[in-house]
C-alpha cells in the first residue's frame, strides 16, 4: 500500500501542471465532430478523414467524455492521468509475470509511471488516445499471460480499433511467451483483416510527416528514442545534431548546467543498464521488448516524439530495475533519485518551451479576451483577429471559436478588419468615431 502511495503521489507531482491546460488544436476538431446523439457512434467507424483510423481512442472518447463532463478539461485530464495509472498497474502485472519478482516490477512499474516521456500524452488531450491505445495493448498481453485467451483476442480486436499501436501486439505475444497455435492463428487473422482494411477499404491518406519510410532517418529516431526514454527532453532533438555532433551555441550557453545534470542522469543511469543487468534472458527480453515497443514509429522517421515510446519503456524500465537490485540499497536510492530528478528537470523545461503549451497558452488567453468582449454573438456573425499564423494554428482555424460559442456559422477573419470593412463604417473611422457599433450592426466584431 505505501508503495502504491508513493507511486501516485510521484506522479501527480511530476505531472499536475498538466491541469492548467484546456483545448487546443486538433482538440477542436474532435469535440465538433463528435457532439452528436448516439446515433452518430456508427460514423465513427467509418470515417476517413484522418491520416489514423481511431474510432475508439479518438471519436468515442471525444463523443463519451463530452457526454459527461462537457466542455471542462480539468476532468478530461483527470481522466488520462488515471489511464497513466492504470496503464503503470498493467506494466507492474506484466513484469510480475514475467520475472516473479515482486519488488522489480515494483520499481519498474514506479520508474514507468514517473518517465518524462509521458509528457505530450498527459498535457495534450488530443494524445489521451495513445494512452488508451497502450491500456488496450497491456491489458491483453497481460489477459494472454494468464491464459485468459478468448479476452485477450477481444481486447485486441478493440485495441486495432482504439489505436494503431495495437499491431505491435502480435510480436510482444510471441516473446512473451509461445502462444498456443490456434490463438496465434486467430491474432493473425486479426491483424492481416486490419492491414487489409486499411489498405483497400479505408487507406490511409498518409502526407508530410506521416509518409511511411525506412532508411537513415530511421536509425537517427531510434537513437532519440533510446535516449528520450532515460529522461532527456524532446528540446534537445532542435538543438543537437548527432552526426556530425553538433550543438547550438546559444543553448550549450544557456542550458549548461541543465545539460551536465542530463548527461551524468544518462551516463548514471546506462552504466547501472551494462554493468549490472542479470539474468541475460531478461536483458534480451527487455531490449526485445523496446525495440517491438517503438517499431512502428520507426517508420515515420519524420513525425518523431518521445510519447511514442509509451508501448516500448517497460522493456528499459524492466532492465533498469533488475540492474537496480544487484546494487545495495543506498545506491539504490540514489540512482531512483536521478531518476526522479531528471524527469522533474525535463518536465519544467519542456513546459517553458514546448509548443504544445504555448499553444494552450494562446487559446486561452484569446478565449478569455473573447469571453471579455463579447459574451455572446449573433448566428451570422464573422469574429475578426489580428493577422496572426500560431493563433490560427492553435484554434484551429475557424474551429476553435465555433466550439467555444457553439455556432457552427461563425466565421473567423485573421486579418486587417479593414478587407471586411462596409462603406459607411470608413466613413465613421475618417471622423475618427468609434466603429465598432458599426461594424456589429452588420454582424463584424473586432477582437482587440
Amino acid at each position: 500500500m505505501w508503495f502504491s502511495l508513493l507511486l501516485i503521489a510521484a506522479t501527480l507531482f511530476l505531472y499536475y501542471p498538466s491541469f492548467r491546460y484546456g483545448f487546443f488544436q486538433d482538440d477542436f476538431l474532435h469535440l465538433l465532430n463528435t457532439q452528436g446523439p448516439i446515433g452518430d457512434l456508427l460514423k465513427f467507424f467509418t470515417d476517413n478523414s484522418a491520416i489514423y483510423y481511431r474510432p475508439l481512442g479518438i471519436q468515442f472518447a471525444y463523443w463519451l467524455q463530452q457526454k459527461i463532463f462537457g466542455p471542462e478539461p480539468i476532468y478530461w485530464h483527470g481522466i488520462s492521468l488515471l489511464i497513466h495509472l492504470l496503464n503503470t498497474v498493467f506494466v507492474y502485472s506484466l513484469i510480475a509475470k514475467i520475472t516473479k519478482n515482486k519488488p522489480v516490477s515494483f520499481l519498474a512499474s514506479f520508474l514507468y509511471a514517473t518517465s518524462a516521456v509521458h509528457f505530450i500524452s498527459l498535457f495534450w488531450l488530443a494524445e489521451t488516445n495513445l494512452l488508451l491505445g497502450a491500456l488496450v495493448l497491456f491489458s491483453s498481453l497481460n489477459f494472454y499471460l494468464s491464459g485468459q485467451l478468448t479476452l485477450s483476442l477481444i481486447l485486441f480486436a478493440l485495441g486495432l480499433l482504439t489505436h494503431e499501436i495495437m499491431i505491435i501486439f502480435p510480436a510482444l505475444a510471441v516473446l512473451l511467451r509461445r502462444p498456443p497455435r490456434r490463438y496465434l492463428a486467430g491474432v493473425s487473422i486479426l491483424a492481416l483483416g486490419y492491414i487489409l482494411f486499411r489498405l483497400v477499404i479505408l487507406p490511409i491518406p498518409a502526407t508530410g510527416t506521416y509518409t511511411p519510410q525506412f532508411n537513415l532517418s530511421s536509425f537517427n529516431s531510434l537513437i532519440w528514442y533510446g535516449l528520450w526514454s532515460f529522461n532527456l527532453p524532446e528540446e534537445l532533438k532542435y538543438q543537437i545534431v548527432l552526426w556530425p555532433p553538433y550543438i547550438q551555441p546559444k543553448f550549450l550557453v544557456n542550458f549548461m548546467p541543465h545539460l551536465l545534470i542530463w548527461s551524468g542522469s544518462f551516463v548514471s543511469l546506462l552504466a547501472v543498464i551494462m554493468l549490472k543487468t542479470k539474468p541475460w534472458r531478461l536483458t534480451w527480453l527487455g531490449l526485445g521488448w523496446f525495440m517491438i515497443g517503438i517499431s512502428l514509429f520507426l517508420v515515420l522517421p519524420l513525425h518523431q516524439y518521445p510519447n511514442y515510446i509509451i508501448a516500448g519503456l517497460p522493456g528499459i524500465t524492466l532492465l533498469l530495475s533488475l540492474a537496480l537490485f544487484k546494487l545495495n540499497p543506498f545506491w539504490r536510492g540514489l540512482v531512483v533519485a536521478i531518476w526522479l530528478i531528471s524527469s522533474f528537470l525535463t518536465l519544467r523545461i519542456t513546459e517553458l518551451t514546448h509548443w504544445t503549451v504555448q499553444e494552450a497558452q494562446r487559446v486561452n488567453r484569446i478565449l478569455v479576451q473573447a469571453e471579455h468582449q463579447y459574451p455572446a454573438l449573433p448566428t451570422e456573425s464573422v469574429l475578426t483577429i489580428k493577422s496572426d499564423y500560431q493563433i490560427k494554428q492553435a484554434l484551429f482555424d475557424q474551429l476553435g471559436f465555433q466550439f467555444w460559442y457553439q455556432n457552427p456559422n461563425l466565421k473567423t477573419y485573421y486579418g486587417d478588419v479593414h478587407d471586411l470593412m462596409p462603406p459607411e463604417c470608413a466613413i465613421i473611422e475618417a471622423r475618427q468615431e468609434n466603429i465598432r457599433p458599426c461594424l456589429a450592426d452588420h454582424h463584424i466584431y473586432l477582437l482587440d
